[in-house]
């Protein structure tokens, strides 16, 4: 298993896929999310452009030529909130091990790999974002120091409207 760069010509299809696997799961916790084959053909671009745009990139995990997962790291990404003093940090916006994969430990190599470009790249926090009730990826990321930095609540306001 070795993790590499991220490169259109061979690992398009199978990040494509590893793309609607992530949403599909995601989905799975929040149905109001739509199917991975929905939203993929405009995320990959979307992802690159991303990456382009912050001095990142995507790390792709390899066993025998087949991707097992990947990870899109950005490393200049502005808070843009004064509140915080408007920071640059960087930022994992997708990790994901294909299902045959999980649970020998490619997560933490492939964050790890994160970790290391961003450090590459002189930037002194990471940032990561998971959906509520992603209980694995919350217990990889606390074992790897993360901790809760904001909480985002919701409340379906369409169950209590008042008729009228």
């Amino acid at each position: 298993m070795k993790i590499i760069d991220y490169d259109a010509r061979i690992h398009k299809a199978s990040v494509r896929d590893c793309v609607v696997a992530l949403q599909d799961h995601e989905r799975s916790l929040d149905s109001r999310l739509p199917p991975g084959l929905d939203i993929v053909d405009a995320c990959l671009p979307e992802m690159i452009r991303r990456c382009a745009q912050s001095d990142g990139k995507v790390l792709v995990a390899e066993d025998d030529g087949k991707v097992a997962g990947f990870v899109t790291v950005l490393t200049k990404v502005s808070s843009g909130e004064l509140q915080d003093g408007d920071r640059e940090y960087a930022l994992v916006s997708d990790l994901i091990v294909r299902e045959s994969y999980r649970r020998q430990g490619l997560g933490q190599r492939l964050l790890d790999a994160a970790e290391q470009f961003a450090n590459s790249k002189q930037v002194s926090c990471m940032r990561i974002g998971l959906l509520a009730g992603n209980t694995a990826a919350e217990e990889l990321y606390a074992t790897n120091g993360y901790r809760t930095l904001f909480c985002e609540l919701e409340k379906d306001l369409s169950q209590s409207a008042p008729n009228n």
